[in-house]
């Protein structure tokens, strides 16, 4: 088994160089809410939609090769660390992905303790959690319209009557918008680009565009772009 996480706006990736010591926690929970039933009792009710997915692990970062590594260390224990906190500092969602147990999804890293442990000189031992990264879109009301009545306003762009041919240049508009390797939210997102983000289009599918994005290109929703 390796264990990678990926930044995918850096084209970076870092594998950890120790798999986890003890045990990998991956659980799967479904949303229920408990009735209370006169004369009868508790009974669950099943919820639509699923519970964020958390995934956590211990590991070490060693100074040195030892037999239990994955391969030669070529960063300092600290720098292992510092890198990993950049990343929950920056609020950047990164591709976690374990071979062995089939993951490969964007995660965010909620949680990350490190320790120093007596008569082991410079290595650091740590506990790690990903939370399961979804992407969230936000309507906002709209209350300078004197026409306004009421309720929630669409904030995305107006690409409706938009066409868009090999070439064109727009600028995603949304905080972060997921790019996936097919036109339509069904299919596996592959990275994010970020708002103000320029992209290259080369091919328009009806509200998606497949776009030069990376080294193999991807697709984003034309809502949350602009033409340049």
């Amino acid at each position: 088994m390796d264990v990678y996480l990926k930044d995918e706006s850096k084209n970076y990736t870092l594998q950890f160089p120790v798999n986890p010591l003890d045990k990998l926690s991956n659980p799967k929970e479904k949303k229920y809410i408990t009735a209370d039933i006169i004369d009868f009792g508790e009974v669950d009710i099943s919820q639509k939609g699923s519970k964020i997915r958390e995934v956590s692990f211990n590991s070490l970062f060693p100074k040195e090769y030892d037999s239990y590594c994955r391969y030669v260390p070529n960063m300092l224990p600290i720098d292992y660390v510092n890198t990993i906190q950049f990343w929950i500092d920056a609020d950047v969602p990164v591709r976690l992905i374990i071979t062995d147990l089939n993951i490969n999804e964007l995660v965010n890293i909620s949680k990350f303790e490190t320790e120093v442990r007596g008569g082991e000189v410079d290595a650091i031992y740590f506990s790690i959690t990903f939370r399961t990264y979804r992407e969230l879109k936000i309507e906002t009301v709209n209350n300078s319209s004197s026409s306004y009545s009421g309720g929630l306003q669409d904030n995305r762009a107006d690409n409706s009557s938009s066409q868009y041919v090999d070439g064109d240049v727009v600028k995603v508009t949304a905080s972060a918008l997921n790019v996936r390797d097919g036109p339509g939210t069904d299919n596996n997102i592959i990275g994010v680009a970020y708002n103000g983000e320029q992209l290259i289009i080369f091919r328009q599918y009806g509200n998606w565009a497949d776009t030069y994005w990376g080294n193999h290109g991807g697709f984003v929703c034309l809502d949350y772009v602009t033409k340049v």
